[in-house]
């Protein structure tokens, strides 16, 4: 039998959570017991206290079922909060070990998987998608289990007492399973449908609210609402859709459960017109039949839960399984220290196939040396940045460090060759001290403060409320441009890299702050090797040499 998707899906995360999973199933097992006999006291008492032939002390009968019912209940209550408290943290243990193998799964996809997935669907995903697959796991323990445990029990104790009623309470079964299996199918699509709507509406929200000050600045409030409201709207469609198929199971399962019902009463009350049952012997029989319906009903409505599980589980496995990423060679091995330099042979790389950014580039950059790319938009000049990384591979030609192809270097100790500074300054939402100190996990409180020093961050922290211990807000809102460009400066100062690459350091800026950053790319890249990509002639002025990006084409001057 093939394993629902959700329960595929969350599979390698619950191998540490067995024994948890197990516990519950056991407390779960002991419920079943429990109310297997939960309705002999009340025959007991309609038998041997209500009836024509009464006990010696019919009283006596009487508060030794009413007190058999309470302590069943009670059991039945206390097995159900342990089986429940097991399980909702096995899960919630699950989810958490899903959800980290899914951002580090994220985290390691090439560029271009990240060019053309949102982050705001990501997010979806990692939240929403998980939370309906641990749905499923929590649903199998506490209802697939005890149902089938009760359905097993059931059907043994009626065949056992009457195997006609039984007969005749089982005749609607084969009509509620095919009706399930439609329902299941119907479920399964408008799940899948309202999952890719809710994840298009995260991935518009994110994008709106991150950029929430040119929404305002632009005064188009009233089009960043449209936006919302048009993908909110196509959530809310697709969701009514999915309850208007899910609500249609529940009448006609009651009224196909109602039909088995009438004909067992109607049956079994000839029965005890006969004398062959008694009255309390039919009510057993009802409330089993009513137990065997419950674990039917259950398990139907498991297949529904299933369903809306399986639709988020394969947006969960399009993670697991991408593997779309720059993957390190079998035989890699550490980056070499960057002791001669760096050298582009012959690269030719494209963002898209057969539309190259770069052709036929070469390039030396000795050690030590400060290189300046300079040339118009989209020429390729952060591209060579990235293809150093390793962000992607390149295409044809190859990159050497120390006369070492790239590709046969680790990603890791390549990395850790370079200290980069983007173009869009990134900063976390945290102090000016962490986001310096994410440039090298060894940083000390002294190193970060002789990192800031250098980049001239000294500048302006003295006027901030905590000096390096002030919170910078999302983005780091909290600083203008250039501050924000000194942060990342600093972030780099503070890394033992030997290799400094800079993308568009002074973009946007005005002279004063552009003069600033200028000032403290001296001072932060002595003595290192830097590879400067801009369009600024004022920080070009500062490079050993110039090379300029003509049409995939190159000249270089000193």
């Amino acid at each position: 039998m093939k394993l629902p998707l959700s329960l595929a899906v969350a599979g390698p995360a619950a191998r540490a959570q067995f024994p948890a999973l197990a516990v519950a199933a056991g407390f779960v097992v002991l419920r079943v017991g429990a109310v297997l006999v939960r309705p002999w006291p009340l025959a007991l008492a309609v038998d041997h206290a209500l009836g024509p032939d009464p006990a010696a002390d019919p009283v006596v009968v009487l508060g030794l079922a009413a007190v058999g019912s309470v302590l069943l209940s009670a059991i039945i209550g206390l097995l159900d909060m342990a089986s429940l408290r097991t399980v909702e943290g096995a899960a919630e243990r699950i989810g958490a070990s899903l959800r980290a193998t899914m951002f580090q799964r994220t985290m390691t996809r090439s560029l271009r998987w990240h060019d053309r997935m949102r982050s705001g669907e990501l997010v979806s995903r990692l939240t929403t998608d998980v939370g309906r697959v641990l749905d499923a796991v929590v649903a199998v323990t506490t209802s697939f289990l005890p149902d089938a445990v009760m359905l097993a029990g059931v059907l043994a104790l009626l065949f056992a007492f009457d195997p006609e009623l039984a007969l005749i309470g089982l005749a609607v079964a084969p009509i509620l399973g095919a009706l399930a299996v439609r329902q299941r199918r119907l479920i399964r699509v408008a799940q899948q449908d309202a999952r890719t709507e809710s994840g298009r509406l995260a991935g518009a929200t994110t994008d709106l609210l991150r950029n929430v000050r040119a929404v305002q600045a632009f005064g188009r409030i009233d089009r960043a609402a449209a936006i919302f409201g048009t993908r909110n709207r196509a959530v809310l469609d697709v969701e009514l859709r999915a309850i208007e198929v899910d609500a249609r199971w529940t009448p006609m399962a009651d009224v196909v459960l109602a039909v088995g019902a009438a004909l067992v009463l109607v049956i079994g009350g000839r029965h005890v017109l006969s004398g062959a049952l008694t009255v309390g012997q039919l009510l057993v029989v009802l409330a089993y039949l009513r137990d065997l319906y419950s674990p039917v009903r259950g398990l139907t409505r498991l297949s529904v839960v299933l369903a809306k599980a399986g639709a988020s589980a394969a947006r969960v496995r399009e993670i697991l399984h991408c593997d779309e990423a720059v993957e390190d060679r079998y035989d890699a091995r550490p980056a070499p220290a960057l002791r001669s330099g760096v050298r582009f042979e012959r690269v030719s790389f494209g963002y898209e196939t057969g539309r190259p950014v770069l052709d036929h580039f070469d390039l030396d950059i000795a050690a030590g040396e400060t290189v300046c790319l300079l040339g118009p938009s989209g020429i390729g000049k952060s591209t060579v940045l990235h293809l150093l990384l390793r962000l992607y591979d390149v295409d044809a030609g190859r990159i050497l460090i120390d006369g070492v192809d790239v590709r046969d270097c680790d990603q890791r100790s390549l990395r850790d060759r370079f200290a980069f500074v983007p173009q869009d300054p990134w900063l976390l939402d945290a102090t000016v001290a962490e986001n310096i100190a994410f440039g090298n996990q060894n940083a000390t409180r002294a190193g970060v403060i002789a990192a800031g020093q250098a980049a001239l961050v000294d500048e302006f922290t003295g006027r901030l409320e905590y000096g390096y211990d002030t919170p910078l807000g999302e983005s780091g809102v909290r600083l203008s441009g250039g501050q924000r460009r000194r942060v990342a400066l600093a972030r780099a100062a503070v890394s033992s890299a030997p290799m400094v690459l800079l993308d568009e350091p002074t973009a946007s800026l005005d002279p004063v702050s552009a003069a600033a950053v200028i000032e403290a790319i001296r001072t932060t890249t002595a003595r290192r090797t830097v590879l400067l990509v801009t369009h600024d002639c004022d920080l070009a002025a500062i490079a050993d040499r110039v090379v300029s990006l003509h049409e995939h084409q190159l000249s270089g001057r000193r």
